[in-house]
């Protein structure tokens, strides 16, 4: 048996390190939503998956306020993010109520997001690179809004019975998939804001 002390010092501070291993997750954004690169129009018509997401969201203005704004709508095409908006808040004008898509599905998986971005600062501390666990974090959050479309948690309405005719189903924004599926997650770096 060996008996002993033994004195361990540090010789190097590793708080740069940390420092600059933070600075550099914190250069990452993860997006999830219809990114403009990836923002192709669909099959049937002149607008985007963005346009038509944004009009699903926020819904469509009244004939009074289209009327005012007919000459700038003529002049750019109806864009998917705004179809979303009309889904996420519906239109009087077209009775197309609010359906609203990304908000509510990542807010609703908020806790299991916080997780996985606990991953990717745990990489970030261990000198790993946090770019894989912040993709890991988008594909989380793809798919929870392409689940939201089915969800019974989105009360969403169901179609009108002109829709439903039309269509032939009752379930709202789920005719093509095509909306659903153009939702992906991308990792932006630097700022974001504009």
């Amino acid at each position: 048996m060996i008996k002993g002390f033994v004195n361990i010092s540090l010789e190097k501070d590793f708080t740069e390190d940390l420092k600059k291993s933070l600075e550099e997750l914190a250069q990452n954004t993860v997006c999830v939503g219809i990114p403009e690169e990836a923002n192709t129009k669909r099959d049937d018509s002149d607008i985007t998956n963005a346009q038509l997401l944004y009009i699903h969201t926020h819904g469509i203005r009244d004939s009074q306020m289209r009327k005012a704004m007919q000459k700038d709508v003529d002049t750019m095409p109806y864009s998917k993010a705004h179809e979303l908006y009309i889904h996420e808040h519906g239109s009087p004008m077209y009775q197309s109520p609010p359906r609203p898509v990304l908000v509510p599905a990542l807010d609703d998986g908020k806790e299991i997001i916080a997780e996985e971005m606990a991953e990717a600062v745990k990489a970030a501390l261990d000198g790993n690179n946090p770019v894989i666990a912040l993709e890991k974090v988008g594909v989380l959050g793809e798919n929870m809004a392409r689940a939201w479309f089915r969800d019974p948690q989105n009360n969403w309405p169901p179609n009108s019975p002109l829709t439903i005719e039309r269509k032939g189903s009752e379930n709202p924004l789920i005719d093509s998939t095509e909306l659903r599926k153009s939702i992906i997650s991308v990792i932006r770096r630097g700022d974001t804001h504009d």
